[in-house]
């Protein structure tokens, strides 16, 4: 085989991951809450060690090739990012570690909750607290939904507690799990863990800020710089392709004429 060739591909693969990821990042620089991903890669070994087949006689210069690039799996940062005041009492942004825990029990999905960092909330036909931004119940501490009086204001506290007419109703509930890298994003600016995971779910305790959104976690301008890295290895690897492309042409079509 054609080991560059191999070599080219991998990186052009793993370059094309990353422009994949920083683009999503750049369309979400203005959503609220959102937590933007990055993507790593690593070394890939060569196939005999990579398959643990040590019996197999080896090339030297080859396995210190290594076995070219491989993505490894996304993540996401969960940098707190600041708040964006916008003087609506619904809205609250959380000062610290944690994310609103919504009802997920009617989605079909097998979870009973899912996770956002979006705390834009208005009050839903049946009465609930409900997000803005998906219309699923916001949870309190006591994993019920939060039920409002539609004809009365709502103010909430920085401590998260709900409140109609001077009476606490419930307090929100803010939440992380055990291994926060097992959250798994899943559209609508929603996370998802595995049932077991999201059942060990605990309080941070952290405080929120009324009358405010979070911003979203995307640099604009490192996002920009990462995709014009990423498109410019995607090139570069493409140009040593056809390099290799040229090469075993000519070596079948020229070097390997019969005369």
């Amino acid at each position: 085989m054609n080991y560059g060739l191999y070599l080219s591909a991998a990186g052009m693969l793993t370059a094309m991951h990353r422009m994949d990821v920083a683009s999503n990042n750049l369309a979400n620089v203005n959503t609220v809450g959102f937590k933007p991903d990055f993507a790593a890669a690593m070394q890939r070994l060569p196939e005999r060690v990579e398959d643990g087949l040590y019996q197999i006689d080896s090339n030297t210069l080859l396995e210190k090739l290594g076995g070219g690039t491989l993505s490894m799996p996304t993540r996401t940062n969960f940098t707190t990012s600041p708040p964006e005041v916008t003087n609506n009492p619904m809205d609250v942004s959380i000062l610290g570690e944690g994310l609103f825990v919504l009802d997920a029990a009617s989605d079909d999905s097998g979870d009973a909750v899912k996770f956002s960092r979006d705390g834009r909330f208005t009050i839903g036909p049946a009465g609930n607290l409900v997000s803005s931004a998906t219309g699923r119940a916001v949870l309190s501490e006591q994993n019920s939904p939060i039920r409002l009086d539609s004809t009365k204001p709502v103010h909430i506290t920085t401590a998260g507690d709900v409140q109609q007419a001077g009476q606490t109703i419930a307090r929100l509930q803010i939440a992380t799990v055990p291994d926060r890298d097992s959250l798994i994003k899943v559209g609508d600016n929603l996370y998802r863990a595995d049932p077991k995971i999201a059942a060990r779910r605990h309080t941070t305790g952290s405080f929120v800020q009324p009358g405010a959104v979070e911003s979203s976690g995307v640099n604009p301008i490192d996002t920009m710089m990462d995709i014009t890295e990423a498109g410019e290895a995607v090139r570069n690897n493409s140009r040593i392709l056809e390099v290799h492309d040229e090469m075993m042409d000519r070596a079948i079509n020229t070097f390997g004429r019969v005369n």
